[in-house]
């Protein structure tokens, strides 16, 4: 069971409050002060909920029974998950009270099947990056092959342009299969492709193909995320003239 002391060493590395970290962990500002001043006896559920949002957020506690290290892990790719809890995860990082405190959220289009782009077997992918860790989702299937995967794409963007706006971007061009990559690997060759800021969703999905045959009629549809995330973008535009 996590102690005060790794508690406060993993609010150290992820430099949190105490009041970001018992929001995060659903518990009292009150119990978690007690719990790192160490008064009272708290519940094993309790620890475990602190335990948890710290996992998440990348702490890790290593003991050997001679020495005990707490690390906050800097890059971590989460491992293949189905849509929708993969989905779940990254609106998770997106979410206000998130612990890694997100700044910029990269989308890009993987190859996949035959590598062309506007092949529906590529995937869509993202690398999101917060103060002090940065995650690669790139090993869940978000493809833009029917509406409902087109819908969890754009519920994710989204939530990122609510959340982020300026530091929302894309690659403008198919890159390889990263997961064909070690994480080290994937991470220096995103790095290494140019990034343009999110102007406007169509210009990511027209990666896939023509926009009119393929998505305007999303766009177009009441209730589909695609047209939520294409007004914002054109209510925002209109603001800004």
């Amino acid at each position: 069971m996590i102690t005060a002391a790794q508690i406060r060493a993993g609010r150290a590395l992820l430099n949190v409050k105490q009041s970001e970290l018992a929001k995060a962990a659903g518990v009292s500002l009150a119990t978690l002060n007690n719990i790192e001043r160490g008064v009272g006896d708290p519940r094993s559920s309790t620890l475990q909920a602190i335990e948890r949002a710290l996992k998440s957020a990348g702490i890790e506690v290593d003991e050997d029974g001679v020495r005990e290290t707490v690390a906050l892990v800097k890059y971590a790719r989460p491992n293949a998950l189905d849509t929708y809890f993969g989905s779940q995860r990254v609106l998770e990082c997106l979410s206000p009270k998130s612990l890694m405190k997100v700044e910029q959220m990269t989308a890009y289009i993987r190859s996949g099947g035959m590598g062309e782009a506007g092949d529906q077997q590529a995937r869509v992918c993202f690398l999101i990056s917060g103060s002090g860790r940065s995650l690669l989702f790139d090993q869940v299937d978000f493809t833009t092959a029917s509406s409902p995967r087109l819908a969890e794409v754009a519920g994710i963007l989204l939530a990122a342009t609510i959340r982020l706006r300026e530091g929302l971007f894309y690659i403008d061009r198919l890159t390889e299969d990263t997961t064909a990559l070690s994480l080290d690997e994937a991470i220096q060759l995103l790095h290494a492709y140019p990034v343009r800021k999110l102007e406007t969703p169509r210009a990511f999905f027209s990666l896939f193909g023509s926009w009119d045959s393929l998505f305007a009629r999303y766009a177009e549809k009441e209730g589909h995320p695609l047209r939520d995330l294409m007004a914002l973008y054109e209510r925002t535009a209109a603001l800004e003239e």
